[in-house]
């Protein structure tokens, strides 16, 4: 466990509110660290994932940018990197259990594979990785060197694909962290659909359910963690403000009317806006996690659609997913939230 407490601690250095101020955040720039909110178990055919991860490799920029827009490294030159498929914590223990891995790709190679550990070669997986050990979570992706060891390699890209049935999927782009960037924070924000019935008469892209993906990187795997709180704020389209919170440990996934019942199209309108003001983990007793007050916070909206659905809903969103157990979903889409960065003043 040493060896992947130091890879931890990297991309905690990297990534966590603590880190030193070099640069600024792209999340849409080739890093070498990649997250994924969410990915979640199960097959929607024969041999088909719920999830599928893709990565690839491009020279690093900051490289390319000393070399005139050449890359010294030539193509086909190996890139290892370190996998961890990481669960939410359970609130009767607060472990959040973690699987981690190895594998490699090439510069201008792509690696794919999913959280059910598909066979080599099979039409979903290029490499080998274990399946993870829970039905929902996160993953991260570090590129390392030969011992385990994070490196700088700001050349990641990487996207993942969910299916909830055999006709309905979503996708989001992998949050990129570079290496020297500036802290990220735990302020998340976004654009959101307001969940609503089937109406009288239904509109066309209802019933609807939006939920919540958050996650904090300042995760001790395998290990009891302090519970993160989180202030959220919901407006309407009209500004009219509905003020809600979340606690979670590690990562959670929850249906925004589960925050709160009137986040609803009738009480709200269609579209609206949303932010957390912060993110903060809290002692508590008896849970040796050092970690204590403001943590990096990530996250993804999640909508599904059931036009034509009876029951007027389209939850719950049923886990780990068959060919048969989320059958009304038509529609799926998912996009990441912006994250706030914490800017530091030169010196």
């Amino acid at each position: 466990m040493l060896g992947m407490a130091v890879v931890i601690t990297a991309m905690l250095i990297v990534a966590g509110v603590r880190a030193e101020a070099q640069g600024l955040y792209h999340p849409d720039e080739p890093g070498s660290t990649l997250v994924f909110p969410k990915f979640v178990r199960g097959t929607v055919a024969a041999g088909v994932p719920a999830t599928e991860i893709e990565i690839s490799a491009h020279c690093p920029t900051d490289r390319l940018a000393d070399n005139g827009g050449f890359c010294p490294i030539p193509a086909g030159a190996t890139v290892r990197l370190a996998g961890h498929w990481v669960c939410p914590g359970q609130f009767s223990t607060q472990i959040c259990k973690e699987t981690d891995f190895t594998f490699t790709t090439t510069i201008e190679g792509t690696a794919d594979f999913n959280p059910e550990g598909s066979p080599v070669n099979s039409n979903f997986a290029t490499v080998r990785v274990p399946p993870a050990p829970c039905p929902e979570g996160y993953l991260v992706v570090q590129t390392v060197d030969a011992s385990g060891q994070k490196i700088s390699f700001n050349g990641l890209v990487g996207d993942a694909v969910v299916r909830w049935n055999g006709h309905a999927a979503g996708s989001y782009k992998a949050i990129a962290i570079q290496d020297g960037v500036q802290s990220v924070t735990g302020t998340v924000m976004s654009t959101i659909k307001y969940d609503t019935d089937s109406g009288t008469p239904p509109a066309a892209d209802t019933p609807s359910t939006t939920s919540l993906t958050l996650l904090t990187m300042d995760t001790l795997f395998n290990k009891p963690n302090n519970a993160v709180f989180t202030d959220l704020n919901f407006y309407d389209a009209n500004e009219f403000l509905v003020s809600e919170s979340t606690n979670y440990v590690c990562w959670e996934e929850i249906p925004i009317s589960s925050i709160d019942p009137g986040l609803v199209r009738e009480n709200m309108t269609r579209k609206g806006f949303f932010y957390s003001l912060d993110a903060n983990k809290v002692p508590e007793f008896g849970i040796l996690d050092p970690t204590t007050g403001p943590v990096t916070q990530l996250g993804l909206i999640d909508t599904v659609e059931c036009p034509g659905n009876a029951t007027g809903t389209c939850a719950p969103l049923n886990v780990p997913v068959t060919s048969s157990n989320n059958p009304s979903i038509t529609n799926h889409y998912m996009y990441r939230m912006s994250t706030a960065v914490q800017v530091h003043p030169p010196g």
